[in-house]
């Protein structure tokens, strides 16, 4: 995935539209709770009903890639993909019956069963997985070595300041890019215009990027050109306001400014007596 990583990086200097990766999460439910987790994933079992996001998804790929001709990446993470792999599957398949679809990639541990059901409707050159590096173990290193170029672990630079890998979480430890990068340089400042829209069954929402603290272009129940519409007004002018609340709040990343303004509901936001994971006090993530 080197050349889909240079293309970001180049789209997020020059702050232009890519236009061609969407990303889609159909529950946040995951076994595991990283310290590092971007969307803070909640704990439990996914819901039955995973599909509340599934028409809408491919409504934008369709709608999108009639208004770019380009084929569009479908990203596909949580939660941990493989707690529901027969879903994944589904989707998988029904992606790959569609011609504004490229590439399928699932963002996955991999230290769950159920991959072989989406090799199984995906062509290798149309199928990345992306694995997290920090949950690698010996049965995951095997599957890896297993799914040698389809596999890949995770070498984005961008750190996602949000959920429980926030900046100010206890132990959180800056990049060295952090330390060095100017705040208008790819892994500091917005990516959104590089990154592709999120669709979010579970909050029946659409957001801006990848990540769910991103700030809402559309519900589910919209016409698909109308979100496209708002998500297109958005991006022209969002990394602007992203770079002026840095600087204006000191932030170390453009992440935070979703962070801090963001409505979405995930563990952190749960009941009184349910504790957060390791966490600095309130205001602690807005100091640099």
């Amino acid at each position: 995935m080197v050349s889909d990583l240079a293309s970001v990086i180049w789209h997020n200097l020059r702050q232009t539209p890519m236009l061609s990766r969407i990303f889609y999460v159909p529950f946040w439910e995951c076994p595991y709770r990283c310290d590092f987790c971007c969307v803070d994933s909640l704990p439990g079992r996914p819901p039955a009903d995973l599909d509340r996001g599934e028409d809408m998804l491919f409504e934008l790929i369709a709608e999108l890639h009639q208004r770019t001709g380009k084929p569009l990446g479908l990203h596909y993470y949580g939660g941990e993909p493989l707690m529901r792999p027969e879903y994944l599957a589904q989707v998988a398949e029904r992606a790959m019956r569609d011609p504004a679809v490229g590439k399928f990639y699932v963002y996955s541990t991999l230290k769950l069963k159920g991959i072989d059901l989406v090799l199984d409707v995906v062509p290798r050159d149309r199928l990345r997985i992306v694995v997290n590096t920090d949950t690698v173990d010996d049965f995951v290193r095997a599957e890896v070595a297993r799914l040698e170029g389809i596999a890949e672990y995770y070498t984005n630079p961008t750190v996602f300041h949000t959920g429980r890998g926030r900046a100010g979480c206890e132990g959180y430890q800056e990049a060295w890019f952090e330390r060095v990068l100017p705040r208008a340089l790819p892994g500091r400042s917005c990516f959104a215009t590089a990154s592709g829209m999120l669709v979010n069954g579970p909050h029946h929402s659409v957001h801006l990027c990848c990540l769910p603290q991103s700030p809402e272009v559309g519900r589910l129940d919209m016409p698909a050109a109308q979100v496209v519409d708002q998500y297109l007004a958005r991006l022209k002018t969002y990394h602007k306001e992203a770079l002026a609340q840095m600087r204006r709040d000191k932030l170390m990343h453009a992440c935070q400014t979703c962070e801090a303004n963001s409505r979405f509901e995930s563990t952190r936001h749960g009941p009184a007596t349910e504790q957060p994971l390791r966490f600095m006090p309130a205001g602690a993530a807005s100091a640099e």
